[in-house]
């Protein structure tokens, strides 16, 4: 990053005023970061904003709202043995209930009788009493005048008060003013024809609010960044449309009896799904335009035979196809299971991932290079430069969310004169809206019906009970029930989330079979010889973090454990639930929580456990979850967007894609253009940039 004035927000946040080692690491634990930048906290939208100066009559409270009285303290009822600490709040309206079932030391000096207060909490209603226990805020009329009038909330983490990360933010933009001026990247005038205001200033009217904006749409500061990052993306597609424009793709249209002998090989009858979406592929395929398709399917529901169908047409039509994986056990599996696919015929297919040894990878790039082999599949080594195709003419990727847009341009490139088609593949859900912004004029494929997938029994355990889930599980695991058992994190960092690590001794300790262990800081070596014993029956436990989630296929396996459920996005633990039931077998899949669990929370999981339909998941978790919720876990393919959601791209999408034709012509022919947005593209770790101004 070039931009000095843009590196100030990028330097950590251990150089802000009151962050300690101690509260550092909490900011770590609050963001899923191993390190903390000023621009990650800025990122960490509030879910809520409640605006603490609308005092409301004791009489007018209403059940499960936060509102805030003014009253005077008239009685105490001590707490004793499990009774908790009762204070009266008269305000000439009703009486308020103060519930304290630990009542703090210094509290003791905030609560006299006779004093006057402001009180600002959660209400809660029992028959004929008004109660709010432990208050956000008891102020005296001076603390309350000098009070934020509206107060954002944050999620949190253990040890982590929002009154803690509001001081911190505080002192972010007390820092922020110190640094030189900030240069934007749009025109005051754009800015002012819009209503919106420099990024800067944008976010200080998010974290230090004077509205409530969430009850304002009009008004909305995240509106602003969410056009950015629609902006983005437009620019990046209408700059691959237009390289996609300069030349014709390849027309594959001849026919062979080797795709039905193939087909009838199969051990199982395709869906009807599967049959229209590989009619379409080949449909598209036989024109001389380049094919741009994705096909999107819940877990379970035959993506990969699609491909193969997809790669099997592309070979007989005189050219390579290319598969790429974003990991290398998955690329493995996928090897073989092409090999099995074809093995009743000649067609060449080889694995290249990033082990692969100098030597073999020598030869195998010589192989690729003058078309010995027609399948290559593999990594992010399928694109390197030094890797050169004799005749790519098919794109696959697997879990597409997880490369760049120009990623998968670069492979494309490989192509003779970038011509290649494209098909993309994907388990995770994406609206509709969500595809044309983020790939332009891209076809859809969807594969709605699951073949040979069995119903998974979904339960929810709380840790409290994991010795009878483990003495459980000591009886029924075998060669025929394997287990995955998995943790969100490598090391412990957090008393509330199981590492991998902690989680793999503690059933070595405890249960009666043999265990293995895979995360991401083991070498692909490691990886493999743990999932060979665990493949060959040498153990019958696989502890894993989410390294498993994508498209793993381990047909011995039916149980799966979730540790920390509460913790991962609804579609990662729909990904996760697929890696079993694929077998004849009952399969399970065992969400474990802590005692915490708050009611969102609950909810979330609830969903889980009755439905195994992925796209309504994705749906039902947004809307419980709501529009706050746009940092985290995001579900329906927004996870990879800071800012933005479905209902945004339909208030913004139309503009940007306006805007983004007129920036991207201004982009390559203006050199203060280019450089200006620049700067955008900076911002918001974009490096596709590169490729635009290359």
């Amino acid at each position: 990053m070039q931009n000095h004035e843009i590196n100030g927000l990028f330097t950590d946040l251990s150089i802000i005023k009151g962050i300690g080692n101690q509260t550092y690491e909490k900011y770590c634990r609050l963001l899923g970061k191993d390190r903390v930048r000023i621009v990650d906290l800025l990122w960490h939208f509030p879910n809520k904003i409640i605006q603490r100066n609308n005092i409301t009559k004791i009489k007018d409270l209403i059940e499960g709202e936060v509102q805030t009285v003014c009253g005077k303290i008239e009685k105490h009822r001590k707490g004793f043995r499990n009774a908790p600490h009762q204070f009266d709040i008269y305000d000439g309206t009703g009486i308020l209930s103060l519930i304290y079932f630990k009542l703090p030391f210094y509290m003791e000096s905030k609560l006299k009788i006779g004093d006057e207060k402001y009180i600002s909490g959660k209400v809660k209603k029992t028959g004929l009493k008004t109660q709010m226990a432990h208050p956000d805020l008891l102020l005296s009329l001076d603390e309350f005048s000098s009070q934020r009038k509206f107060e954002p909330i944050y999620s949190l983490t253990a040890g982590l008060s929002n009154k803690q990360i509001i001081q911190t933010i505080e002192n972010i933009f007390e820092f922020i003013d110190g640094l030189e001026l900030f240069i934007e990247w749009h025109s005051d005038t754009f800015l002012q024809k819009n209503n919106w205001k420099k990024i800067t200033e944008t976010f200080k009217d998010i974290h230090l609010p004077n509205e409530d904006y969430f009850n304002d749409s009009n008004n909305n500061p995240i509106k602003r960044l969410a056009y950015d990052e629609i902006l983005i993306n437009q620019i990046k597609i209408e700059h691959i449309r237009r390289i996609r424009q300069k030349s014709n793709g390849i027309s594959m249209f001849r026919e062979n009896s080797i795709i039905d002998e193939l087909r009838n090989e199969l051990a199982f009858e395709l869906s009807e799904t599967q049959k229209k979406a590989i009619s379409e592929i080949y449909t598209d395929m036989a024109k001389p335009n380049q094919m741009i398709r994705l096909l999107q399917g819940d877990v379970g529901s035959g993506k990969t035979i699609v491909s193969f169908f997809a790669g099997l047409k592309c070979i007989i039509s005189k050219h390579q196809f290319a598969l790429m994986a974003p990991t290398e056990i998955l690329a493995k599996q996928h090897f073989d299971n092409f090999k099995k696919f074809t093995s009743q015929s000649n067609i060449k297919c080889c694995l290249l991932t990033s082990n692969t040894p100098i030597e073999a990878r020598k030869e195998i790039s010589k192989k690729i290079s003058n078309g010995e082999v027609d399948a290559i599949i593999g990594t992010h080594s399928l694109f390197q430069e030094k890797i050169i195709y004799k005749n790519l003419g098919l794109v696959i990727i697997d879990e597409q969310h997880r490369f760049g847009v120009h990623q998968r341009l670069s492979l494309q490139k490989k192509s003779i004169a970038g011509k290649a088609d494209l098909l993309l593949m994907t388990a995770t859900p994406i609206p509709r809206t969500l595809i044309q912004i983020r790939y332009g004029d891209i076809e859809v494929s969807d594969l709605k019906d699951l073949p040979n997938k069995r119903k998974i029994e979904t339960t929810i355990i709380s840790t409290s009970k994991l010795k009878k889930l483990i003495d459980r599980l000591n009886n029924i695991c075998s060669n025929k029930n394997k287990i995955f058992w998995v943790c969100p994190q490598i090391l412990t960092n957090d008393s509330s989330n199981m590492s991998v690590n902690d989680r793999y001794k503690f059933l070595k300790e405890h249960m009666r079979h043999n265990i293995s262990i895979i995360h991401g800081k083991m070498s692909e070596k490691e990886k493999d010889g743990q999932m060979i014993d665990f493949l060959r029956d040498k153990t019958n436990v696989l502890v894993a973090t989410s390294v498993i989630e994508v498209g793993i296929d381990i047909k011995a396996a039916n149980i799966i454990v979730i540790e920390n459920a509460n913790n991962f996005g609804l579609s990662q633990i729909h990904q996760l639930r697929g890696r079993v039931g694929r077998n004849d077998q009952k399969s399970w899949c065992i969400l474990l929580h802590d005692n915490n669990l708050n009611e969102i929370s609950k909810g979330r999981l609830k969903i889980i456990k009755e439905s195994s339909d992925g796209y309504k998941i994705a749906t039902e978790d947004m809307l419980i979850r709501g529009y706050g919720d746009i940092f985290g876990y995001r579900q329906s393919g927004f996870k990879d967007f800071k800012a933005l959601n479905e209902n945004l791209i339909s208030e913004l999408g139309e503009k940007a894609e306006h805007d983004g034709k007129l920036m991207l012509d201004r982009i390559l022919n203006d050199d203060e253009y280019k450089s200006k947005y620049k700067r955008l593209f900076d911002f918001y770790e974009a490096h596709e940039y590169k490729y635009i101004i290359s």
